[in-house]
């Protein structure tokens, strides 16, 4: 990424696909929109030294265990880390593989 407006929208586009995944349901059972935005920060900036999409899985998994308390795999973080990378790409916000 670039520069400030990459980030935007690596951002949102990282962000679309957390919250459609909404780990747990929080955001289906009622809390806000921008419940996942730390933890969506992190995931772009592991995205960015990320080279394959079980690399950032790695990385999802202990994001998101530290940040809810409850212990995330590899294998549960594997699909949407795949769909972030996929849209990343697509974007030319990261290199592809």
């Amino acid at each position: 990424m670039k520069d400030r407006r990459d980030y935007e929208e690596a951002f949102r586009l990282a962000g679309n696909v957390i919250r459609k995944w909404d780990p747990y349901n929080l955001i289906r059972e009622g809390a806000p929109e921008d419940e996942f935005d730390g933890e969506i920060a992190k995931v772009v900036a592991a995205a960015a030294r990320s080279h394959t999409p079980l690399d950032l899985a790695q990385s999802m998994s202990q994001i998101f265990t530290d940040s809810l308390g409850e212990k995330f795999t590899p294998d549960d973080c594997l699909y949407p880390a795949s769909k972030i990378m996929a849209r990343l790409r697509e974007s030319k916000l990261i290199a592809a593989a």
